[in-house]
């Protein structure tokens, strides 16, 4: 009996690493973020669908990049600890895997939220993750570009479950899309070694980057997190100039976003291991979790901001204390 009850937890394990549903919250976070700035309230039972919904969209990301890269994984050891590549879950078993996730993201979408323009927003978020998969993680920019409309369109989703696309909802697709970039650039960044092995056309691998280099205002690199972090304050600001929002949100973001995103720049200043190209993403996106949720303080107030990013940063720790976590050698959001 416990021979069998310690097979059931292990396949378990094994299927939730497949579909990376440690990282679900990433995606909850687009579609959550998008659903508070719709012109319908969102309530704590929107709140547990959308989650339902974001775990098995996220489950149909990760298991199809798993399912589709098993030959080149396998070829590289950074990727052993995979269960497909670990003999763990048959191929086929994923496939089957794969279309269950796809078909019960949808299923739900429907059943939940059945608006035309709900439907065909998810329907496009999942395209361009499988278009990234199948063919845009190969080519320059679209490796950068094409998950990051996919995140656009989750914001979309969530805005249009139960109402309509309002101002602060492209504010907040547009820095979904700025925040994705980085997340790619930033993989790219800490795994630029093994990219050029495989002939993955990352800006680190095209920009000729390497740990031995300094970071400085001379290095593409180093000024594309600049232009990163610009593209999302532009942008974040544009509800406050164009007097769409009370100015509450506006005040946190420059007492307490700009200096944080200030460190971060100086932080990555000069020559990096990978272990600081680790550290940094934490920093980044757990900042960005936490403006993102203040562009909607007016609706949630301060204590609903705090409760929804302590969710997103808890659902990691979660997943970390059962044993099902990131390997040390992936980045938060980097779906390689």
């Amino acid at each position: 009996m416990n021979s069998n009850k310690g097979n059931l937890v292990k396949s378990i394990k094994n299927y939730l690493k497949l579909g990376r549903l440690f990282g679900a919250s990433t995606i909850y976070g687009c579609i959550l973020i998008g659903a508070f700035t719709s012109t319908a309230n969102a309530n704590l039972l929107d709140a547990g669908k959308l989650l339902l919904v974001a775990i098995f969209a996220h489950a149909y990301i990760g298991s199809i990049n798993d399912y589709w890269h098993i030959e080149e994984d396998k070829n590289n050891p950074q990727f052993q600890y995979k269960p497909l590549v670990r003999g763990d879950i048959s191929p086929r078993n994923a496939l089957i895997f794969v279309l269950f996730c796809l078909i019960m993201t949808i299923i739900l979408s429907i059943v939940f939220y059945p608006t035309l323009l709900s439907f065909i927003a998810i329907i496009i978020a999942a395209f361009f993750a499988t278009f990234y998969t199948v063919k845009g993680k190969y080519i320059a920019w679209l490796y950068d570009f094409s998950p990051s409309i996919g995140a656009v369109f989750l914001v979309i989703y969530g805005a249009t479950t139960r109402g309509e696309m309002t101002s602060i909802t492209i504010v907040a697709a547009i820095c979904a899309f700025f925040v994705s970039v980085y997340s790619e650039w930033m993989g790219g960044m800490k795994d630029v070694d093994i990219d050029r092995k495989f002939n993955v056309p990352t800006t680190a691998v095209r920009w000729n980057y390497s740990y031995d280099k300094h970071l400085s205002l001379k290095d593409p690199n180093f000024l594309y997190f600049i232009w990163i972090v610009v593209s999302i304050d532009i942008a974040y600001s544009m509800p406050f100039l164009l007097h769409l929002l009370s100015p509450t949100y506006f005040y946190i973001f420059l007492f307490i976003g700009i200096p944080i995103q200030c460190y971060l720049i100086y932080r990555l200043f000069g020559k990096q291991d990978k272990e600081s190209l680790r550290i940094h993403p934490l920093l980044f996106l757990g900042g960005m979790n936490f403006l993102a949720f203040v562009l909607v303080i007016d609706k949630i107030m301060i204590w609903g901001v705090l409760i929804t990013v302590a969710f997103i940063l808890g659902w990691y720790y979660v997943f970390s204390l059962i044993g099902v976590s990131f390997s040390r050698e992936q980045s938060t959001m980097h779906p390689k």
